[in-house]
């Protein structure tokens, strides 16, 4: 969550709001996408990958795709934006697809919910002096760097 609002507000600081992308990146993008021809199975360009892909190299242009206004693409700079917009959609899918659940047992694991971010906290810390975990390079929600 928050590469992505990272991404969009260095994004909007480049190129603008609306952004205006160079148009050269997404020509050589598309081209890409559509030059991959399979010989042999075992030389063969990663197609599933580049299917999954698409054609957007920009956040913005991702959140495009998932039908968003550019008006509704600037709030999600806020992380906290993130937290409110997706989980019902997520819920409403999973309804949708038949899955019965106890909604009021569904839990943040951010500073938005201190309890429950303080238990997660104490999970993480346990394991990692147990060393099963170790710290990466990629945002997490649970980063010491962003705390």
């Amino acid at each position: 969550i928050k590469a992505c609002a990272d991404k969009l507000k260095r994004e909007m600081e480049l190129y603008g709001f609306p952004p205006k992308f160079p148009e050269d990146v997404a020509v050589e993008k598309e081209k890409e996408v559509n030059e991959f021809v399979i010989k042999d199975k075992s030389k063969g360009k990663k197609s599933k990958a580049a299917a999954k892909a698409g054609g957007a190299k920009f956040q913005w242009q991702i959140m495009e795709s998932l039908g968003l206004k550019d008006n509704e693409i600037k709030d999600f700079a806020n992380t906290d934006h993130w937290l409110k917009y997706f989980p019902p959609l997520a819920i409403s899918d999973l309804k949708n697809m038949g899955l019965k659940a106890d909604w009021r047992r569904s839990f943040i694991t951010t500073d938005e919910n201190p309890f429950y971010d303080s238990f997660v906290r104490w999970q993480f810390n346990h394991l990692k002096a147990a060393n099963r975990i170790k710290f990466g390079k990629r945002y997490t929600i649970f980063s010491p760097k962003d705390d």
